[in-house]
């Protein structure tokens, strides 16, 4: 199992400041890529209210990433899982063994109520901007559509700064959003 800090800071646009954006950096969704993250938990959000999140992302392959909250960021711990593992969780509700697995069953979650309970596609177009990534997503979930700027850095002050300069350059304000993609697909389907 990898594990690594993640740190970014995000923001959500409108579909006139997604296009400035593009524009300002001299790029298209050609530019892009489209990656699927399946979210998972169970149907009373036990992963949730421990604080975790589960995902799978499609994008060459399927990577399980379970992300627990620290002081300043998000520890991630990912397993790579095959096509068969996938579809099994998927189709049959078989959570794939491994150090996941392991993890989850040492917090005593019922992992055989874990499922896929929600999914997003996002056409990801990332920028190099000085020593940092520029994540420009539109994502689709459920009938929703929305946009966002992600900046991934390696400290929370840092990642906020860089993207206020960067929606400063654009020309628009910058406002933090707190709200995950998981979280967001979540809530729509409630609605």
């Amino acid at each position: 199992m990898a594990t690594n800090l993640e740190i970014e800071v995000k923001t959500l646009l409108s579909y006139p400041q997604y296009q400035q954006t593009l524009r300002h950096f001299d790029l298209d969704v050609s530019d892009g890529f489209i990656q699927k993250n399946y979210y998972i938990d169970t149907n009373d959000l036990a992963l949730r209210n421990l604080g975790l999140s589960l995902r799978i992302r499609k994008l060459n392959g399927y990577l399980m990433t379970l992300k627990l909250p620290m002081a300043e960021g998000l520890l991630e711990k990912t397993q790579i899982l095959t096509k068969e593992q996938f579809l099994a969780l998927r189709k049959e509700n078989v959570f794939p063994t491994g150090s996941i697995y392991d993890f989850l069953d040492s917090l005593y979650v019922k992992i055989e109520k874990l499922e896929i309970l929600a999914s997003l596609s996002t056409l990801r177009i990332e920028v190099n901007y000085g020593e940092h990534k520029l994540a420009i997503d539109e994502n689709r979930y459920s009938d929703k559509q929305d946009f966002e700027l992600e900046m991934e850095a390696t400290s929370l002050r840092q990642a906020r700064e860089t993207l206020a300069k960067i929606c400063e350059e654009i020309g628009f304000p910058f406002v933090e959003n707190f709200e995950s993609k998981q979280k967001r697909a979540f809530k729509a389907l409630k609605s």
